[in-house]
């Protein structure tokens, strides 16, 4: 059984638990990093995906500026490969008596369903599902009631506005809960959804349409096969439905036009109908004069006859004559009293029928001139990752795949580092054992059972290690990441998968980095003779360095600065193994702080210096004068500081690795020089201010890099109706958070050809804070000349979910790094003494004091310290300027400027490693024994 091989084997982990911990340590923290960074991003994903899966998400979205016709429909459904094609409506309102908007969706029976979080679905026309959100504030079997803003036909689309609330869900397509998209109700930003019975809309045409495709259901949402899928379906429902804008414009001007002409119709019949009224009433007054004129001729005729012959007043003749004019104006006083009665009714009904006349003949212009400058709609086709409301599906996808970049680099030069130090220490505990060896092996032992000693040390020190790694990178480190996230995010928990691959690649590493080193050098230290193993290792021998030949710095250094220079050189493995730990250590703290600046700092960059407004508000098209004077009387209201015209539009390009569709803003300001009141255009190298030129537009640095282009360059992009222009780069801006591109008037009709409309004001507010940008943004959506508000809160909420989730990751690298540091510079300081221990003895036995033999060694490790902060220094930018490059999403650039702290903290942090690890040396030299240390082996 070999039972003192055993004994002696174990022997030595118990005779060394400072070495056999530190070695747990180390494989523990480099298989943490490893496993942790690895699993993490996967793990996000999956959760995605089953959410994505288990509630059957549409692949794709379709939608119409006009909504989706029955021809729309049936060319929709020659799409090749579909699975499920569900069509709905949709409506954004505001919950009565605030500014909480809220998107009312009809319930989806297959496609892109909702997870019902409490209660249930509803099912009578009068019920309502809520966002899980929104049940804060309304309760189970409470009554919401909402109000909407009229269709441009003055219409309204819900047959009810008040609903009971039956339940509360989260939706498969809108994931956060911070940033839910922009919205036409309300403050401009969606703050919930709803979903109810499609039998509540009033619309004759479906709003979207959701598409699923067979080959398409078991693919990763978040794999590049999948988006070369997505993007290949698009393309074939961009073609199928490029016939159909034209169409479709046709069929509404048609339809349109019949009931303006209509109305038309209606108007002149009601004139005519006032004109025949009109005819009556004089056709009645003219016989009322007509009667009159006989009276008064009858009359006539009767005085003439009594100035012939005053005696006939009495006659029969005269005396009837009399009676008839008599009863003649009785009559013509009643019919006078009656058309009085006919005229003055008449008369109301005439002035109120020509003021209906009036406003409807405007009603029916502005028709007729908004009829007349309708264009072609745009269909969008989006994929998940674009789709309305995805902002959550971006941000949640964002900080994956930037944690499964990180995994790519940071735990490679991590463990690099800690199985560096491991390869040392091993290798030094070989060299400890030598005279163990010797004796094992004259006592008849193979070298294969001594070698045995040191492979059993380093499987169970580095097994033991890597398993501590394993278990915690597969749980914890996904756990604080999903509580970064989690309350931003409707997504489920995250779930945590086991990865037997990194799982054998983390165990192997620590095999190779704490069992290799120990087996090749107690496998060429057997080579020796027995004899010779059972003396110890004559101490290496000095030599003359290069700074002795400096005479005049030489013989200025005191005695104990020369021995320190001489040992440094002497002990070059140990030097270099001290170098590099330390500036391994160094690297990653100063990687770690340098990247939670660069992620941090990008949201005051932005919206601190770059960005100087809240506020972008866009104009309803065809304005009409009273709805322009509205408006333009919010823009000079009190709460607003500064205003501008500009030209706003959102434009389009696939751009970067996975070819994702990018979303571009295009600003171009009336007055050029009012620009730079709004927004600052810095060269990123200098920030030296750019000017708009006629020439050329000017791009933000991030579209830069993934168009790979540079000044002067040319770039395509589609417009808002989906047309191709060429663009020339005339120069490059600083920014952090989504795609700009700014130009004067001048080029954008040379590019465009036509002129840069003024549709929408840039804003600054007096009082900037999210609540009073919400509050006046509600203002300008409650006017009809608005279309839409476009707050800088909503980006600026968007990057601190993401600067939440990755400083979290962040933080625990520094903390593993500042552990790392810790144990590296131990393991060093204690292979250093022990090296040296029968020196340290001899001079301590010469008469040095205690602190003078603490410094004599531990002087080395001071200067060496030094060095290797410099150079970790270097790798650390290094490593730094890459994770720049290969962490930030598509939408997104992290600051790249340097943080003093970056430099300073991981300077403290060794410093304070090495003076607390300084007492520790000088406690242990303090009790060493010379007479044991000195004595002979022989």
């Amino acid at each position: 059984m070999k039972s003192t091989l055993w004994r002696n084997i174990f022997k030595s982990i118990t005779g060394s638990w400072g070495r056999f911990f530190s070695i747990i340590v180390l494989m523990a923290l480099g298989s943490f990093a490893l496993v942790g960074l690895y699993v993490t991003g996967p793990d996000m994903q999956k959760t995605g995906e089953h959410l994505f899966s288990q509630y059957n998400a549409a692949n794709i979205t379709i939608s119409g500026d006009y909504g989706l016709d029955k021809h729309d429909r049936n060319t929709i459904e020659k799409a090749k490969g579909i699975k499920n094609v569900e069509y709905g409506y949709l409506k954004d309102t505001v919950v009565k008596g605030t500014k909480t908007s809220v998107r009312i969706f009809s319930k989806p029976n297959k496609v892109s369903k909702y997870q019902v979080v409490k209660g249930r679905l509803p099912k009578k026309d009068n019920e309502i599902a809520l966002s899980n959100k929104l049940g804060q504030k309304h309760k189970l079997g409470s009554t919401v009631n909402f109000t909407e803003k009229t269709d441009a036909n003055g219409e309204k689309v819900l047959r009810r506005h008040s609903y009971k609330v039956v339940g509360y869900v989260n939706s498969s397509e809108i994931l956060s809960q911070i940033n839910l998209g922009q919205s036409t109700a309300g403050s401009g930003e969606l703050k919930g959804y709803a979903i109810v019975n499609g039998k509540n809309f009033t619309s004759n045409y479906y709003m979207t349409a959701r598409l699923t495709f067979k080959n398409m259901k078991n693919l990763s949402a978040y794999s590049q096969k999948y988006v070369d899928r997505a993007q290949k379906h698009r393309n074939e429902l961009d073609s199928l439905l490029k016939n159909n804008p034209q169409k479709r414009l046709t069929n509404i001007k048609k339809q349109y036009q019949s009931k303006i002409n209509q109305g038309n119709v209606q108007v002149k019949n009601t004139e005519n109908k006032l004109a025949a009224k009109q005819q009556q009433l004089n056709s009645a007054r003219q016989k009322i004069q007509n009667a009159k004129q006989q009276v008064a001729t009858k009359q006539h005729q009767i005085n003439a006859q009594l100035q012939q012959n005053p005696q006939a007043e009495f006659s029969a003749q005269i005396v009837q004559g009399k009676a008839q004019i008599e009863q003649a104006n009785a009559q013509i006083k009643q019919q006078e009293q009656q058309y009085q009665k006919q005229a003055n009714r008449f008369a109301e009904q005439k002035k109120k029928a020509a003021s209906q006349i009036k406003e409807n003949r405007q009603k029916l212009n502005y028709a007729q001139q908004t009829l007349n400058s309708l264009e072609k709609p745009v269909y969008s086709i989006d994929t998940q990752q674009e789709a309305n409301g995805s902002e959550g599906y971006q941000i949640y996808d964002t900080v994956s795949r930037a944690i499964t970049s990180l995994a790519k680099v940071f735990p490679v030069f991590l463990y690099f580092v800690a199985a560096l130090v491991t390869l040392a220490t091993m290798t030094r505990f070989v060299e400890e054992e030598r005279i163990d060896s010797g004796t094992l092996k004259a006592l008849g032992y193979s070298d294969y059972d001594v070698i045995k000693k040191f492979t059993f040390y380093g499987i169970i020190s580095s097994t033991i290690g890597s398993a501590i790694g394993i278990i915690l990178g597969h749980t914890l480190l996904p756990e604080i990441v999903n509580h970064a996230y989690s309350t931003g995010f409707t997504v489920p928990p995250i779930e945590l998968h086991f990865y037997p691959t990194i799982t054998l690649i983390a165990l192997l590493l620590g095999l190779i980095s704490a069992v290799i080193p120990a087996w090749w050098t107690a496998k060429n230290q057997l080579r020796e003779k027995t004899a010779d193993l059972l003396v110890s290792e004559p101490p290496k021998g000095g030599s003359r360095i290069l700074l002795e030949r400096f005479t005049l710095l030489w013989n200025k250094m005191s005695f104990s600065h020369k021995i320190t220079a001489r040992n440094i050189f002497r002990y070059k493995k140990r030097m270099l193994m001290t170098i590099f730990g330390v500036s391994g250590s160094v690297a990653l703290l100063f990687t770690g702080f340098a990247m939670l600046h660069s992620i941090s700092g990008m949201n005051q960059r932005q919206f601190g210096d770059l960005i100087n407004y809240d506020l972008i508000v866009t104009k309803s098209p065809n304005l009409k004068s009273k709805q322009n004077d509205e408006l333009n009387d919010e823009l000079h209201s009190s709460g607003v500081k500064k205003q501008t015209s500009v030209h706003y539009e959102e434009m389009s390009k696939v751009a970067g690795n996975d070819k994702r569709r990018q979303t571009i803003t295009a600003i171009v300001p009336q007055k050029e020089n009012k620009l730079a009141d709004y927004v600052k255009l810095e060269k990123p190298s200098n920030h030296r201010k750019i000017n708009l030129k006629n020439n050329g537009v000017v791009i933000s640095q991030k579209l830069a890099k993934l168009l790979k282009v540079k000044k002067g360059d040319t770039i395509t992009i589609q417009d808002s109706k989906n047309k191709s222009h060429k663009l020339k780069v005339a120069d490059i801006t600083e920014m952090y958070m989504s795609h700009f591109i700014f130009m004067n008037k001048t080029y954008y009709h040379k590019a465009f050809e036509k002129k840069a409309t003024a549709n929408a004001n840039v804003v600054t507010l007096r009082n900037g804070s999210t609540t009073n940008t919400e509050k006046e943004a509600n203002k300008f959506m409650k006017l009809d000349g608005t279309s839409g508000v476009v707050q800088n809160t909503s980006l600026s909420n968007q990057i601190n979910t993401i600067v939440s989730s990755l400083n979290q990751v962040m933080i625990t690298i520094i903390i593993v790094a500042a552990l790392l540091a810790a144990v590296i510079l131990y393991n060093l300081t204690n292979i250093n003494v022990a090296e040296r221990i029968r020196e340290l003895s001899t001079i301590k036995v010469l008469g040095f004091y205690n602190n003078e033999v603490t410094m004599y060694i531990y002087r080395e490790t001071i200067v060496l310290s030094i060095l290797g902060i410099f150079v970790g220094y270097g790798f650390g930018y290094a490593l730094h300027q890459y994770l720049l490059a290969v962490i930030p999403p598509d939408n997104i650039m992290f600051d790249s400027t340097s943080w003093s702290m970056s430099f300073i903290i991981p300077a403290a942090a060794i410093t304070i490693v090495t003076v607390i690890l300084g007492f520790f040396v000088n406690n242990r030299l303090r009790s060493v024994n010379m007479l044991d240390a000195l004595q002979s082996v022989d």
